[in-house]
């Protein structure tokens, strides 16, 4: 009998497992599926015959000199997204730490942001560049600029985003014991000191979340460059996105765009577990 009612409490679990299921195979693995096949040919996106051509498209990847561009932008728009974000997320997240008066409507504040689409953030970045910068610094746009729009579009990226890692990092703060400081302070510890012997290694799982988040967001970033400057000016700010999505949808290479999105796929795939490897090995020795 308690076999029976075993049996059917299993089913029925697993009842409600089937619509996500069904749901994730639906718009997920075939998709994905679909797209490894067709990174084996030279399909256009349109017409109806795939002719295969096997591995052609993955070999023209690492002989194709073109996408070294978006790879250098993709790097450097990363590399600076992963160390804004987290220094400014964790000292957002340090000072709402604090008891103040009118703490919560500052956590408010630094959060609406986050609440704005992406397309809205990116044309009020765009008015201000333009003529909020040039009116008060008395300098361009910065996105018009080659040597400055990474930089920029990682402004606009920060000021769109930056609160869900303060969040992360305000939650590990919550739960770092306050008689640990006061310890440390009793011992002599300065602020620095504190902050490097008690803050650090009690976070260290907020670091590493936050550390990957960040540097597999801005390897995959698509929305900002494509929305506040398509690229531009001169491809200084397609990335690597922006790059498959022009070979999928506008040169009409989908087999080419889809090769390298299974790559790039991969690369990411890597550099994620690398990263969040490299960062719990780091947890256990602080």
């Amino acid at each position: 009998m308690n076999k029976r009612k075993n049996i059917k409490r299993s089913l029925l679990k697993f009842g409600f497992l089937v619509p996500a299921i069904f749901f994730f195979g639906v718009s997920m693995l075939i998709p994905f599926l679909l797209g490894i096949q067709v990174s084996f040919t030279s399909w256009d996106g349109i017409s109806q015959k795939m002719n295969y051509i096997g591995l052609q498209n993955y070999a023209n990847i690492f002989s194709n000199s073109d996408i070294l561009q978006p790879m250098k932008n993709t790097i450097y728009f990363a590399i600076l997204i992963t160390i804004f974000n987290n220094a400014v997320a964790l000292g957002l997240a340090l000072i709402l730490n604090k008891k103040f008066k009118g703490n919560s409507k500052f956590r408010l504040i630094y959060f609406i942001p986050t609440c704005l689409s992406t397309v809205l953030a990116c044309f009020v970045w765009k008015f201000l560049y333009r003529e909020v910068f040039y009116q008060v610094f008395g300098i361009n746009s910065l996105i018009g600029n080659m040597k400055t729009v990474i930089p920029a579009l990682v402004i606009i990226s920060l000021w769109n985003g930056v609160a869900i890692n303060m969040l992360i990092y305000l939650s590990a703060l919550i739960n770092v014991p306050r008689n640990l400081y006061e310890a440390a302070k009793v011992d002599g510890a300065n602020v620095f000191q504190r902050f490097r012997n008690v803050t650090v290694p009690l976070i260290g799982p907020a670091f590493t979340t936050c550390v990957t988040l960040s540097l597999t967001y801005g390897l995959r970033e698509f929305s900002v460059p494509m929305i506040a400057t398509g690229g531009g000016p001169a491809r200084s700010s397609e990335t690597i996105a922006m790059y498959i999505y022009k070979h999928l949808f506008e040169y009409s290479k989908a087999g080419y765009g889809q090769a390298i999105s299974i790559v790039f796929m991969v690369f990411l795939l890597i550099i994620g577990k690398t990263v969040s490897t490299i960062f719990r090995k780091r947890e256990v020795e602080m």
